[in-house]
């Protein structure tokens, strides 16, 4: 306890971050190596394009979709930076985007001829920032926490 104490009242009096380097150099490395994000990803496809579950967004992604839609859900994801920007382009299909409650989503992206479906609640101060670019011609731009199916179970 009084180890534990002596390294709050370090922190707590840190000005600089070398300041906090004596707090940690004598304890043992973890050995877990976390993965990281590419600064710049792409996917594209004849058909759907998904990306869901665990995974690391990058800064910057590109997903194109010629024939099918684009699905990302970010709920489980893991965010890299403080502002990702998600250009995505599909002529025909449907460009949806799943992000987790309290992040702020601008939607910049183009719907020529579709429609825009932007449901996702309001930003949490600190939270990320994503962007959304790209767009679709003729089909539909959906922005949202939940999916329909999740909706209708907490009723």
């Amino acid at each position: 306890m009084e180890e534990l104490t002596d390294r709050i009242e370090v922190a707590a009096s840190a000005v600089m971050r070398s300041d906090l380097e004596s707090l940690t150099a004598d304890l043992p490395a973890s050995g877990v190596t976390l993965p990281t994000a590419p600064e710049n990803a792409k996917e594209s496809g004849m058909g759907d394009v998904k990306r869901s579950g665990a995974w690391i967004v990058p800064a910057h992604s590109e997903f194109r979709s010629w024939t099918g839609s684009i699905k990302l859900d970010l709920r489980q994801a893991t965010i890299s930076s403080r502002e990702i920007v998600i250009d995505a382009f599909t002529p025909f299909g449907t460009i949806d985007l799943l992000v987790p409650e309290g992040v702020q989503v601008e939607v910049r992206a183009d719907k020529r001829m579709g429609s825009l479906k932007h449901q996702a609640g309001p930003a949490s101060p600190g939270a990320p920032r994503v962007i959304l670019t790209g767009g679709t011609v003729f089909g539909t731009i959906k922005v949202r926490n939940k999916r329909l199916w999740e909706k209708l179970l907490r009723t």
